[in-house]
């Protein structure tokens, strides 16, 4: 059995409203009791996350893991700095402590509790390969461990994030229903607009976008399955168009969504499932990554898929 000497955790303070640092407390509690030596590396800033697991993946430091503790968007900045490091491999461990939790959904990841997760992590003789995403564009290269998405459910992001009841919903531990709750509001300001994609020798073009999601897994919003039929074990993405309509028509499509899935086999759905793919978008639509702001841009981005080390007991 491998001899660990040491836990580098990198952590989110504030993600999931305090869930993480609560978390945190109930790993090191453990660790101390088995008199495993650890540091905690927090999150001040937006990037940290990128510089610290960068910083620690350089040093290459044998018998050492690297665990983090946040949401999904600390995650994600973690494995992107880990990309950028000299040892783009370095196997990372996660235990949630986010307010959405997609990846722990997509990847379905039973253990809840953080103390049995850690123990789960310390056991593994081996670090677990999980598909992640990769888009790249004139001015954009990263990776992602969710899903990329244009348009409507940016745009409930970009307002659940700028939110006054995200934080008091974060608190009863109900972060689903804060972006359930601006659902409405994106509704009625998002608009259609034009999409280009280009998968392999095939283009489809769309006048009315209003939905458009690159997912890695089903997940997006903290629970709602996208795309029920992708998963990240099979070295494929996932590209998932919905067009724009109003009314009782969306109010049944959005239904079918929350509810059994059915959503994918509506006419005005368009899904594929492919190794790489090309998107590009006019005019200017909000973006979100892993559940964070791109802002509002012109998207023309490539994206492929790829593969990262998880210390995490999971399987296909």
């Amino acid at each position: 059995m491998t001899k660990i000497s040491k836990i580098e955790i990198i952590l989110n303070y504030h993600a999931g409203n305090g869930h993480a640092k609560r978390t945190c407390n109930k790993v090191t509690d453990f660790l101390n009791q088995i008199s495993l030596d650890y540091e905690i590396h927090p999150t001040k800033k937006d990037g940290d996350g990128v510089r610290i697991a960068k910083e620690l993946a350089n040093k290459h430091e044998q018998n050492i893991r690297i665990v983090v503790i946040g949401g999904d968007g600390t995650l994600n900045q973690c494995v992107n700095g880990v990309k950028e490091s000299s040892f783009p491999d370095t196997p990372l461990g996660y235990i949630p402590g986010g307010s959405g939790n997609d990846f722990n959904r997509g990847i379905k990841l039973a253990i809840k509790d953080p103390v049995i997760l850690m123990q789960a992590i310390l056991s593994l003789e081996q670090p677990r390969k999980i598909d992640v995403g990769k888009a790249v564009g004139s001015n954009f290269s990263h990776y992602f461990i969710n899903n990329i998405g244009i348009g409507f459910d940016a745009s409930t992001v970009y307002y659940t994030n700028h939110s006054s009841r995200k934080e008091f919903l974060n608190k009863l531990q109900m972060g689903t229903l804060a972006y359930l709750t601006n659902l409405l509001k994106a509704i009625k300001r998002q608009p259609a607009f034009k999409l280009d994609v280009d998968y392999g020798p095939q283009k489809k073009h769309f006048d009315s976008a209003y939905i458009v999601v690159a997912t890695n897994h089903p997940y997006f919003g903290g629970g709602f399955a996208i795309d029920p039929t992708a998963t990240p074990f099979n070295h494929h993405l996932n590209l998932v168009v919905v067009r724009k309509i109003t009314g009782l028509t969306f109010a049944k499509l959005l239904t079918k969504l929350v509810t059994d899935g059915s959503h994918l086999q509506d006419k005005n759905v368009w899904h594929i499932e492919r190794t790489n793919f090309t998107l590009h978008n006019t005019p200017k639509q909000f973006g979100q990554m892993d559940g964070e702001e791109l802002d509002k841009h012109e998207f023309d981005l490539h994206f492929k898929v790829d593969q990262h080390p998880f210390w995490l007991p999971v399987k296909e």
